[in-house]
């Protein structure tokens, strides 16, 4: 059993599920807008650079983040420490130390990855090496970070080994937070600059200020990863608690979320294509709805109860091309009489109907494919 004295008076609780669905949904809307930015890059605009490389080794860090929860709940995280043994506690405590390393990581390639891409649309050499300082320190105060926080103890593995605690050399659990509340110091005003950047770039460029508005907004959607991270970097203060395994949800579930809004949001001002794409051929359908819909109603309602050949004849000759792909050669006869009837009404009349007819009986077949 863990150190802890009384039991919680909540009982044996599990928040298994609640850590599971949060993980798991959170990974998948980040594979979702990555998989879109990919194709939109690859196969609309055959234009693929680093920013997008550089977002998918984020979704691979936080595909890795995923993998570290499953051992996490397995030994006991979203239960009560007091129903935890010592070895269950012990591994929790590995695999969360692995996991924050994780996190570290995941957010730089999604910081430097926006960098990237605002590089990639900047045409102000002005704006350029301010862009590149802030990639070189995001990378550097991450790399610096990451190690103080694995040499936490001496040896190592006294971070989580509480036999080995008695003789290493470990950090406080105050400098400890304080390692992980300067990473978010950094992300949170990486977010706000480089929220502020597209501003910047495209203050003076040559397109409708509505999509200025527009751009401006999705870059500036990286401002609720910062809200995550302020919300779980106030969170991560409980983790001081003697009951981590169940204190700590909360902030795992808001770091989660910081990670993968991030990479979403990062993902999104890289759509416009797909969405002018999908938006033409929705209005193109739509038109193509109205028009024909139209034209049908005048020949059937708009005539009176006699149908007018000449009116069907465009209609139905664009139709048959469409679908059969008659040549332009071929001559019109008249063929069997059609005859139109309504709800309740014999036949109004027989109304010739004309059809193609082609010179050759021998057409080749590619034309018909």
């Amino acid at each position: 059993m863990s150190t802890q004295l009384s039991p919680p008076p909540e009982g044996n609780q599990n928040r298994t599920g609640t850590i599971l669905r949060a993980c798991l949904g959170f990974l998948v809307v980040a594979c979702i807008f990555v998989a879109l930015r990919l194709y939109t890059r690859i196969f609309l605009i055959k234009s693929a650079r680093w920013d997008d490389w550089t977002i998918v080794l984020a979704l691979l860090g936080s595909a890795v983040g995923v993998g570290l929860d499953f051992p996490e709940l397995h030994y006991g995280f979203g239960r009560h420490e007091y129903y935890l043994n010592d070895h269950q506690i012990q591994e929790f405590k590995k695999y969360i130390f692995g996991e924050w390393i994780q996190t570290f990581f995941t957010l730089m390639f999604t910081k430097v990855s926006i960098c990237l891409l605002l590089l990639r649309i900047s045409p102000n050499k002005r704006i350029i090496r301010p862009i590149q300082s802030l990639v070189a320190f995001l990378v550097l105060s991450n790399v610096v970070l990451s190690l103080v926080w694995i040499l936490q103890c001496i040896p190592v593995d006294g971070a989580w080994d509480a036999k080995k605690q008695k003789t290493a050399k470990c950090f406080t659990q105050g400098q400890v937070q304080r390692v992980i509340i300067s990473q978010a110091i950094i992300s949170i005003i990486s977010d706000f600059i480089l929220a502020g950047f597209p501003i910047i770039i495209l203050r003076n460029a040559q397109i409708r200020f509505r999509h200025k508005i527009l751009l401006c907004g999705l870059m500036g959607l990286g401002l609720l990863t910062a809200a995550c991270c302020i919300v779980r970097t106030v969170l991560n203060w409980q983790n001081d608690h003697a009951d981590p395994t169940w204190v700590s949800v909360d902030n795992f579930i808001w770091r989660d979320a910081e990670v993968n809004i991030g990479i979403a949001a990062a993902c999104l001002p890289t759509l416009l294509p797909l969405y002018r794409l999908l938006r033409d051929r929705i209005n193109a359908a739509r038109k193509d709805s109205t028009s024909t819909t139209g034209q049908f109603r005048q020949v059937f309602f708009g005539q009176g109860r006699k149908a007018n050949a000449s009116s069907l004849k465009p209609i139905l000759k664009s139709r048959k091309e469409d679908e059969f792909s008659v040549p332009p050669n071929a001559e019109w006869a008249s063929s069997t009489p059609l005859a139109f009837t309504r709800i309740g009404r014999a036949g109004d009349e027989d109304v010739e109907m004309q059809t193609p007819i082609v010179k050759s009986h021998h057409l080749p077949r590619r034309q018909f494919e």
